[in-house]
This record gives structure tokens, sequence and C-alpha cells, in this order.
């Protein structure tokens, strides 16, 4: 049986993507596999499809996004709210300081939502384009101070190999991880070629948890 990593839907026999999702489906294991890696879903080749819509379902689950869009919507609103009434002379020095505080939300909201969204695009195209290498995972917790969508978010963190050094990747979601992301488990990780600073796990936790 071949599992989507992108939406979970299950299929009897392989087939090359979801017919529910688009998405790229996982090559079977080979059953000489070690037994701790047999439970692994293994990266297909590069170039891997992906969803059109997965960098808005991680912005979905971004806290930074999430944050962003709040400021620059409610910035937006003091601002077409507060320039009507500076047409007023009377409501000038009322109106005044709501437009400039709206703009400074507007900006600002608008700054972190861009660079949110440019890191979506930037794990979507380490997802499509990665190369895969074996790591572990290191620790499984769960933020209880912050919530996003009523959810408090799980951070994955794990360690990889690559070019000759370790190095350590962090990911969130807004989902329970599953028994196969404990601490101490194998995992595969996506790499940038060349830069494996720029890496992430897969399957992705926003598209195998379908968020």
């Amino acid at each position: 049986m071949v599992t989507c990593p992108w939406c979970g839907t299950s299929y009897e026999q392989f087939q090359p993507t979801c017919s529910k999702c688009g998405g790229s489906l996982p090559l079977p294991v080979e059953e000489s596999a070690p037994a701790e890696q047999a439970n692994l879903r293994v990266p297909p080749p590069a170039p891997r499809d992906l969803p059109r819509n997965y960098v808005w379902r991680i912005l979905g689950a971004d806290a930074g996004a999430i944050v962003g869009g709040i400021l620059g919507f409610v910035g937006l609103v003091f601002v077409m709210v507060g320039v009507p009434l500076t047409l007023s002379l009377t409501a000038i020095f009322v109106s005044l300081p709501f437009v400039l505080l709206g703009l400074v939300l507007l900006v600002a909201g608008s700054i972190l939502f861009i660079l949110r969204y440019r890191e979506a695009q930037a794990t979507v195209e380490v997802l499509r384009e990665g190369e895969p290498v074996l790591g572990t995972i290191e620790q499984v917790y769960q933020n209880l101070q912050v919530q996003v969508n009523g959810r408090n978010p799980w951070t994955i963190v794990y360690r990889f190999e690559a070019l000759g050094k370790s190095h350590e990747g962090r990911v969130t979601t807004l989902s329970q991880p599953s028994l196969n992301q404990e601490p101490g488990k194998p995992v595969y990780v996506l790499i940038e070629p060349g830069n494996p600073a720029r890496n992430t796990i897969y399957p992705h936790p926003y598209g195998y948890y379908g968020l």
C-alpha cells in the first residue's frame, strides 16, 4: 500500500501522482531496508510535484504570517477610517494620529507577511528540488504559550549530516506529530543542493496532516 504524503490518501498499487491532491507519491521501500527505516516515506526523485496552494498551507499554519496578516488588516482599517476624517478640519487632530498608527501597522504587518511568504516559498522549493539525506528526530515539544487558530503549535527538532558537518533543523506544525516522529526515530531530510542550512523534513507536516 502507498500513502500520499501530502493529503494521506492510500492506494493499493503504486502510481506516480495522487488522484486527490496531485502530489507525488513516494517510491515503494525496498524489502532489504533496515527495519527501523522500513516505515519511512521515501522522497521521490526531484523535481517533485506539490499541490499548487502548498505555500498557502504553510502560511496558514505559520504564526508569523498570521500575525502579519492581522496587523496589516487592522492597519488598513485604521487608514480607511481615518483618511476621510482628516478632510474635516474639526476632526483632523483626532484622525491624523489614527491614520499614522494605521500606516505603521499596515507597513509592519506587510513586511512581516512578505518575509514569512518568502520563507514559505523557500521551503516549497526545498520540497520540490531538495536532496534527501537521513536524519534523526532530536526533540518534539508543544509551545503552550502560543495559540494559532485555537491550537498550540508543535516543534519538531531534527539533526542530520551533510557536507561533512552536523546540522540541526526544525519545523513547526499545528497537528500533533505522528509516532514515527518521536525523538530518536529516523527521518528523511530534504536539503537545498550545496546549502544544507536550507532544509526541511519529509514528509512535510503541513502537507502530511492536511493543513
